[in-house]
C-alpha cells in the first residue's frame, strides 16, 4: 500500500515536472504579438470586445464567428472572457492557450496511461508497474513536441487546442469506462459525458467531430470488442467485432452519401487549384507531416506554408506518385502485420482519421502545422510501447540514450521556436529566411519594415527600401496573391514616392482575373480607410475602379459582391461626399444579401440625410433579422441616436 502510494506521488511529482518544462519552453513566446489571421478573426471582430458578462453580450460573441459551418462559438465565447478580464493583450490570449495544452497533456497521460494498463492485462508484454511512468513519457514527448507551437502561440488556433481539449476528454472518459467493471450507471453517466464534451469539441471547432471515429477506431483495433477477461463481447449471440466492422463499412457508405456537395467544382473558384490536383498535392502533405512529426527541423517547421507547390498531376511532380504509393503501401503493411503489431494498424489509423477533413476533399489550404496537433499522439503511443519492450541488455543503453538526445532536441526546438516567436521581427526575419518563395512570409517582413518606417524617422527611407525589396520578393513568391501590390500603394503614400498608371492597372487586373481570396476584402477595406484618413493617395477614380475589378471577378459570390458595395459606399459617403450614391451602392447590397449590417448601415445613411423614417425603417427590418439578438447593441446604439436627433430637430423647431 505504501508503494502504491509513493507511486502515485512521484507519478504526480513528474506531471508537475513535465507541465514545469513545457511552461518554462513556453514562455518566451508569450510575449510575441498576433500573427496572420489572428487579426480577422480576433481583433476585427468588435463583438468580442465585451465590456459586461451579460447573456446578450456572450450570446452575440458566440454567434459572431463565419470559420465553418457552425461559427465555432464556444472558442469566440473564450476569446471574449479573455477581452472582458485583460482585454486583446496577446500575452493573456496565449497564456490561456498554454493552459489549455498543458490539460490537453494531462489528458494525453490518462489515455496513454489506460491503454499501456490495457496492453499490459492482455498481452504481458510491458510490466503493470511502468505503465504511469510510460504514459507519462507519452504526456512529455507530446507536450513538447515543436509540431503543436502554432495551437498555442498563435492566438486563433485556440479553436484547435480548445476542440481538442472537449475530444481528448471524450476519448478519457471512454478510456476508463471500458477498462472497469460496466454497471447501468457508470455507463449512463459516460454516456452523458461523451455526449457533452463531444458536442462541446464539435463547437469548438468542427474537426471535432473526428473524436467520433477515433474512440471507434479505439474500440475496433485496441480494446477489439473484448471484455475486461479479453473474451469476445456478444450482442444477442452476434460478436460486437463483426457489429463494429458492419459499422465501419456503414459509415463509409454513409460518407459517400454525404460527399458530393464537398466535391463541386464551384467551391474551389475561389482556390488555386483543382479538386484534383488538392488531393493529389495533399498525399504529398502527409508525408511532409510526417517527416516534421519524426524528424523535426526549425527550418521545416512554419506559420507559412503557402510555399507548398500544388501537384499537377500524379507525376507532376514526381514526388506526388511516391507519395501515394508511400501511403498505400504503410496501409497494407499495417494491415498485413494487424495480428502481430496490432499497434502499428492503431497508430497509423489514428492519424489518417484525424487528417480526413483537414487534409482531403475540403477547400481549404493546403498546409498547415495545426492540423497534426492531436494526429500524432498514436505515433507517440506505440513508439513508447515498442521502445519499453527491448529487453536486450546491451541495447537498452543505447536505445535510452538515443531517446534522451531525440527527446531533448524536440524540447530545444521548441523553445528556439518560442524565442523567435517572441519577437515580431525576428520572427517576420526567420519565416523570410527560411521561406523565400512564401508570399505571406515576405509581406509579413515588409509589413514589419514599414512599421519600422513610422517609428525610427531617421531611419525611415532604409527600412522603406527594405520594404520595398520585400514587397518584390512576394511578388516573385510562389502564386502571389495581391498583398504585395496593395502593401506598395501604403508604402509610396507613406514614401510621397509616385504612384504610376501601370502599379494600379497591374493590380485592377489581378483583382478582376485571379481566384478572389477573402484577404482581398480586408486589403480594400485597409486601403479605404487610408484614403479616407487621407495617408494613401490613390486617386479617387482608381480605388473605385479597384473595387469594381473586384466585383466583377467570375469567382466572387454574392456575399462577397454585397461586403464589396458596403465598401463603394461608405467610400463615396465618407471621401466624396456623395450619400445618394451611397444609398445606391447599399441598396444593392442588401439586394445580394439582405443582412443586418446592411440595413443598419442604410439607416445611419438615411438619419445623416435627416430622412429619419427612412432611418427608422430600416431599424425596424434589421430588428426583425435579428431574431438571436446578435445586433442587439448596434441596433439600440442606432435607434438613440435616431431619436436623439428627432428630439434635436423638435428643439430647434420650437
Amino acid at each position: 500500500m505504501n508503494t502504491f502510494k509513493t507511486q502515485k506521488k512521484l507519478i504526480a511529482f513528474s506531471l508537475f515536472i513535465i507541465t514545469a518544462i513545457t511552461f518554462i519552453l513556453y514562455y518566451p513566446g508569450l510575449f510575441g504579438d498576433f500573427v496572420f489571421d489572428d487579426s480577422a478573426n480576433i481583433l476585427e471582430n468588435k463583438k468580442l470586445a465585451i465590456h459586461n458578462l451579460s447573456h446578450e453580450n456572450l450570446k452575440s460573441a458566440a454567434l459572431s464567428g463565419n470559420a465553418g459551418p457552425l461559427g465555432r462559438p464556444i472558442s469566440l465565447v473564450t476569446f471574449s472572457l479573455n477581452y472582458y478580464f485583460t482585454s486583446f493583450d496577446p500575452f493573456y490570449l496565449k497564456l490561456t492557450n498554454l493552459f489549455i495544452h498543458l490539460i490537453n497533456g494531462l489528458l494525453v497521460f490518462i489515455i496513454s496511461l489506460k491503454l499501456f494498463q490495457w496492453l499490459s492485462y492482455q498481452y504481458k508484454s510491458i510490466k503493470l508497474e511502468s505503465t504511469s511512468y510510460l504514459a507519462c513519457l507519452v504526456c512529455l514527448i507530446w507536450l513538447i513536441h515543436p509540431l503543436n507551437l502554432t495551437s498555442v502561440l498563435y492566438v486563433v488556433q485556440r479553436m484547435t487546442s480548445l476542440s481538442s481539449l472537449f475530444g481528448l476528454l471524450a476519448v478519457a472518459i471512454y478510456c476508463i469506462w471500458r477498462t472497469r467493471s460496466i454497471t447501468w450507471s457508470n455507463t449512463l453517466l459516460t454516456l452523458v459525458g461523451l455526449t457533452i464534451s463531444l458536442l462541446a469539441s464539435i463547437l469548438s471547432k468542427e474537426s471535432g467531430v473526428l473524436f467520433i471515429p477515433l474512440i471507434y477506431w479505439i474500440e475496433l483495433i485496441f480494446f477489439q470488442a473484448k471484455n475486461q477477461k479479453f473474451q469476445p463481447i456478444f450482442i444477442k449471440k452476434i460478436k460486437l467485432s463483426y457489429l463494429l466492422w458492419f459499422g465501419v463499412i456503414t459509415g463509409f457508405f454513409l460518407f459517400l452519401y454525404l460527399l458530393p456537395p464537398y466535391l463541386n467544382p464551384a467551391n474551389f473558384t475561389r482556390r488555386e487549384f483543382t479538386l484534383d490536383e488538392r488531393l493529389l498535392t495533399e498525399s504529398r502533405v502527409i508525408f511532409y507531416y510526417l517527416k516534421m512529426t519524426f524528424y523535426p527541423l526549425l527550418s521545416d517547421l512554419s506559420l507559412y506554408h503557402d510555399d507548398f507547390a500544388i501537384s499537377k498531376s500524379i507525376t507532376q511532380p514526381i514526388t506526388t506518385l511516391y507519395s501515394l504509393a508511400g501511403l498505400l503501401g504503410i496501409s497494407l503493411a499495417c494491415i498485413f502485420l494487424f495480428k502481430k503489431h496490432p499497434m502499428l494498424l492503431f497508430a497509423w489509423g489514428w492519424y489518417v482519421i484525424s487528417q480526413l477533413l483537414e487534409s482531403t476533399f475540403i477547400s481549404l489550404e493546403l498546409v498547415h502545422e495545426h492540423r497534426n496537433y492531436f494526429g500524432i499522439i498514436g505515433f507517440i503511443v506505440v513508439a513508447v510501447y515498442y521502445i519499453a519492450q527491448i529487453n536486450n541488455k546491451k541495447i537498452q543503453p543505447f536505445i535510452y540514450i538515443l531517446s534522451t538526445i531525440y527527446i531533448a532536441n524536440l524540447a530545444w526546438t521548441t523553445w528556439q521556436r518560442s524565442e523567435i516567436w517572441s519577437n515580431l521581427v525576428d520572427h517576420a526575419a526567420f519565416e523570410a529566411e527560411h521561406h523565400p518563395h512564401s508570399e505571406r512570409a515576405n509581406y509579413q517582413l515588409a509589413r514589419i519594415y514599414m512599421k519600422l518606417m513610422v517609428l525610427n524617422p531617421n531611419q525611415k527611407k532604409i527600412y522603406a527600401l527594405r520594404a520595398k525589396e520585400s514587397l518584390e520578393n512576394a511578388k516573385l513568391s510562389y502564386m502571389p496573391s495581391n498583398a504585395a501590390w496593395y502593401g506598395e500603394l501604403h508604402l509610396y503614400s507613406e514614401m510621397n514616392w509616385k504612384i504610376t498608371t501601370d502599379m494600379l492597372m497591374q493590380l485592377s487586373n489581378r483583382q478582376k482575373t485571379l481566384p478572389f481570396r477573402n484577404n482581398n476584402i480586408s486589403f480594400l477595406s485597409s486601403l479605404s480607410d487610408c484614403q479616407i484618413q487621407g495617408f494613401c493617395k490613390v486617386p479617387h477614380n482608381w480605388f473605385i475602379q479597384l473595387t469594381v475589378s473586384a466585383i466583377e471577378n467570375p469567382t466572387v459570390n454574392d456575399k462577397i459582391k454585397s461586403e464589396l458595395f458596403k465598401l463603394l459606399a461608405n467610400y463615396f459617403i465618407a471621401v466624396l461626399g456623395d450619400f445618394k450614391k451611397g444609398e445606391e451602392f447599399l441598396m444593392d447590397a442588401i439586394s445580394l444579401n439582405d443582412d443586418i449590417n446592411g440595413h443598419i448601415l442604410l439607416s445611419q445613411v438615411y438619419r445623416l440625410q435627416g430622412e429619419l423614417d427612412l432611418a427608422q425603417a430600416q431599424v425596424n427590418q434589421a430588428k426583425e433579422l435579428d431574431s438571436d439578438n446578435i445586433w442587439i447593441n448596434e441596433i439600440d446604439i442606432e435607434l438613440k441616436k435616431i431619436n436623439s436627433t428627432n428630439m434635436d430637430n423638435s428643439t430647434n423647431e420650437n
